[in-house]
């Protein structure tokens, strides 16, 4: 009796184990609940923004016309010329090229503004470098475009240089006086004359004052008229020089030997630089004297 009881309990141990042995899983485990909380805000980013493309903007350009680089100009006025043109997206209307010029010692100066185009398609104006006081000599010139809506191109073809080679104007605005007269009892026959003058500032480098016995006009036609008038052909063979002053002067004493009889001959005034000399200008002139056969000459 009691071998054949251990016997069966054992039978019931291998039993359970063959169970386990044989893949009968044990009960689960309850996973734990999961409690739902609201989301956190979120951080600010600290990459940078994306950069946003932008699209190449119109811009405006130009090109000389005139004058030449290296052009030598002889003249008081001279036409300043341009084409301006545009590149890019988009469309503009030019509305005026402005030319400007520098010259020694000077500031940037506008010499004159183009407000339409001509037929060709460039613009142009007339300069007048006399009135705007460019001194004579290299001269640098250059222009703006301006459009419609857009940046102003800003001497968009570079300066141009050139030299301004005139001589001075002829001078005007004279004035002259006798400050001594001659003493012919004493046997002093020396007079003197203050001349003053007005010239622009820069063109002379001197002035000269001549005194001429020419009569080019003398004629019976012409008795009691002027020796010279304005035009008259001057025989600079017949000149003697009697005075001279500087370029910045603009009055100078003149000192003439003068005849009890016939006074003096005609003073003529003129202006000399680099590049030439000026007309001359009339300060005192003498009448033409066609005698009467029956006049007594002095």
């Amino acid at each position: 009796m009691r071998l054949s009881h251990v016997r069966l309990g054992t039978a019931i141990i291998v039993a359970v184990f063959v169970a386990a042995a044989c893949g009968s899983a044990p009960t689960p485990t309850p996973a734990p609940a999961v409690t739902s909380t609201p989301a956190a805000a979120a951080a600010p980013s600290t990459s940078p923004p994306p950069t946003p493309t932008t699209s190449a903007a119109l811009t405006l350009d130009g090109t000389w016309v005139g004058p030449k680089a290296g052009a030598r100009l002889t003249s008081y006025s001279t036409t300043l010329s341009a084409m301006p043109t545009a590149s890019g997206p988009g469309v503009t209307t030019f509305t005026k090229v402005v030319f400007s010029g520098t010259w020694t010692d000077a500031p940037k100066t506008v010499m004159c503004k183009a407000k339409r185009p001509a037929d060709s398609g460039a613009w142009s104006c007339r300069a007048n470098l006399l009135a705007l006081g460019v001194p004579p000599g290299r001269v640098v010139f250059s222009f703006d475009v301006y459009g419609e809506g857009v940046p102003v191109a800003r001497s968009p073809a570079g300066p141009r240089r050139v030299t301004y080679a005139v001589p001075p104007p002829r001078p005007t605005n004279k004035r002259w006086a006798q400050i001594r007269a001659p003493n012919f009892e004493r046997g002093d026959n020396t007079a003197t004359y203050r001349l003053r003058w007005s010239a622009p500032t820069g063109y002379a480098d001197e002035f000269l004052v001549y005194e001429t016995w020419e009569c080019p006009r003398e004629s019976k036609k012409n008795d009691g008229t002027p020796c010279f008038v304005a035009g008259t052909p001057v025989n600079v063979s017949q000149l003697k020089l009697q005075a001279r002053a500087s370029g910045d002067a603009r009055s100078v004493k003149v000192r003439l030997t003068e005849f009890d009889c016939d006074g003096h001959g005609t003073i003529l005034l003129r202006a000399r630089n680099a590049y030439g000399r000026s007309a001359f200008t009339i300060v005192e002139v003498v009448n033409v004297y066609w005698p009467d056969p029956n006049d007594v000459i002095c």
